[in-house]
């Protein structure tokens, strides 16, 4: 299933779509995941994640449409993907407190200024993902850059998340991690991943 935030496309949300209508129990368990790529995490997580629901927000419509179309395929009901903006989509596809966890891999950092409004991981931002997840519930944040790193984890903490591994710390990476498919890369060559592991306060 594929939505669009397009003008010539069928997304017109005035309120939150019932998520507990199209996963049934699973929307107990609901996680996000904006900018699924080539859809490596998103597939992996429907495929060993039998229990729980992901939505997969991706900008670009090639990619969100073929990773549709192998999570179809592949008969994975409990993967949405959804083609659009993840700044503008996530306030309306989701009410405040429902989920379980957010996935953010590999964002670009946009580091000219003229670029700025579209950073993922700004102040506003930071705030939204915040107010997004139930209490408890993870930002499960990597990066290949480390300047990019070293501000997001000063960002999200000023917005309010706890740091599971200690003020200003990352994480190793968890034995049962689902790499993403640029993450997969990474592990071959030995390039190093920045990983941070937040909740939202109980």
């Amino acid at each position: 299933m594929i939505f669009s935030d397009d003008d010539d496309a069928p997304l017109a949300l005035d309120l939150a779509p019932d998520w507990t209508a199209r996963f049934g129990p699973l929307a107990g368990r609901l996680e996000l995941e904006i900018g699924c790529g080539h859809g490596g995490f998103a597939l992996a997580f429907a495929r060993a994640h039998a229990d729980r629901a992901l939505v997969a927000i991706e900008q670009r419509r090639a990619f969100a449409r073929d990773v549709a179309a192998k999570a179809e395929r592949r008969g994975h009901g409990n993967l949405v993907v959804i083609q659009g903006d993840g700044r503008i989509l996530a306030p309306r596809l989701f009410r405040a407190g429902s989920l379980a966890a957010i996935h953010v891999h590999f964002p670009d950092p946009w580091w000219k200024r003229r670029h700025g409004r579209r950073r993922l991981v700004d102040d506003r931002m930071s705030s939204l993902l915040l107010g997004l997840l139930a209490p408890g519930g993870l930002l499960d944040f990597r990066t290949d850059v480390e300047r990019y790193a070293r501000e997001a984890v000063v960002r999200l903490e000023a917005a309010g998340f706890a740091n599971e591994c200690g003020p200003g710390a990352f994480a190793e990476r968890p034995p049962d991690e689902l790499p993403s498919t640029r993450e997969k890369r990474y592990l071959e060559t030995g390039q190093p991943v920045w990983r941070l592991r937040l909740r939202r306060p109980a």
